[in-house]
């Protein structure tokens, strides 16, 4: 618009020198015909730049592309473990529901088939699959299978009937089996906080209808012991025992096993055993030395009556002098039965 403006004055000021450039002439144009010449002339000029000036196109606005929406990747969702039961410690946990067939007690004739059938409860916290087993543990066989597998799955919570066929014994009298659950890593589990107590069949056995009863197992009178020299021999675990009063798996371990310090010292021994039926147990510690000059006053034997479960607890021994020893635990009744030994030692300074 500028440049147009432009052309315009330098056209008009062009005619104006024109015009009087020419006052001398005979023949004097016409001034106003000049302007308008000179207009037209300005306005074809205009034109001319204007079909020579290009005009600038509207620059296309760019269409938006829509961002793609971005993927966000939640982290998994938290998972709250379940937990044990409060004052369990083992996670393949059983509890026993009822005997589904042959109640505690059942007479059979001698070798008479029976199927025996437990309902138990997952008291755990894993499901137990068929690949898990009701496996014979301990005790009276009596022609059952050594392993079942389980006939279903079995989620924490739930019950399941399990049934082994077995025989009665051909001889008169009283018969006991232990049996446990075993995973597929092959590890056994059962009754009790720590899932180490088996459950059982206990069955008798009649000759002509008539029920013989073992006789029960008798230890040693209890009486207020001492030191005992050398290390004993350990007493197995009987096969058969009086049924619902058999005691098994006694343990003893000494902590610490060894001390060096002032004396005099006491050393403590936890014990445990598992009982199967209600009843009276008896036991003792037991403990000797080989070193010469040593003599051990030992705790009074303990008289407790008991419920089914594992039973633990201690002894604790007071030494004076430096030494080398061994303890054990020794059920009395109703079962004479011993743990294995544990050493300990003491130097005294």
């Amino acid at each position: 618009m500028n440049v147009q403006k432009t052309i315009v004055r330098r056209l008009i000021l062009i005619a104006t020198i024109f015009i009087a450039g020419c006052g001398g002439q005979e023949a004097t144009p016409d001034p106003q015909a000049v302007l308008t010449a000179a207009a037209e002339t300005a306005n074809a000029k205009m034109t001319e730049l204007a079909l020579a000036t290009p005009i600038p196109t509207d620059t296309p606005i760019p269409t938006p592309t829509e961002s793609p929406t971005p993927t966000v990747t939640l982290p998994p969702p938290t998972t709250v473990a379940p937990t044990l039961p409060s004052g369990t410690t083992a996670a393949e946990r059983v509890e026993f529901v009822a005997d589904v067939t042959v109640p505690d007690g059942t007479v059979f004739a001698p070798n008479q088939a029976f199927t025996k059938t437990w309902r138990l409860k997952n008291v755990g916290v894993t499901t137990w699959t068929t690949a898990y087993s009701l496996i014979f543990f301990s005790g009276e066989k009596m022609g059952a299978p050594s392993a079942v597998p389980l006939p279903n799955d079995v989620p924490p919570n739930a019950t399941v009937d399990i049934s082994v066929p077995m025989v009665s014994p051909s001889a008169p009298g009283q018969y006991i089996g232990y049996y446990m659950l075993r995973n597929p890593q092959g590890k056994n589990f059962g009754l009790g906080p720590n899932a180490d107590q088996a459950f059982y069949v206990w069955i008798n056995v009649a000759a002509n209808g008539t029920v013989i009863a073992s006789p029960t197992p008798s230890g040693p009178t209890p009486t207020p012991a001492t030191s005992t020299p050398g290390t004993p021999s350990v007493t197995s675990t009987p096969t058969n025992t009086t049924a619902p009063l058999a005691v098994s798996n006694p343990t003893i371990s000494v902590n610490p096993a060894s001390y060096s310090g002032s004396c005099p010292y006491t050393f403590v021994f936890p014990i445990q055993f598992t009982v199967n039926q209600a009843t009276t147990v008896t036991f003792r510690l037991e403990a000797g030395s080989g070193t010469p000059g040593v003599t051990l006053v030992l705790p009074a034997d303990r008289t407790e009556n008991l419920q089914p479960g594992v039973y633990s607890n201690q002894f604790e021994l007071s030494i004076t002098s430096s030494m080398s020893g061994w303890a054990r635990l020794h059920i009395l009744t109703p079962i004479d039965l011993t743990s294995p030994v544990v050493n300990f030692e003491l130097t005294c300074q």
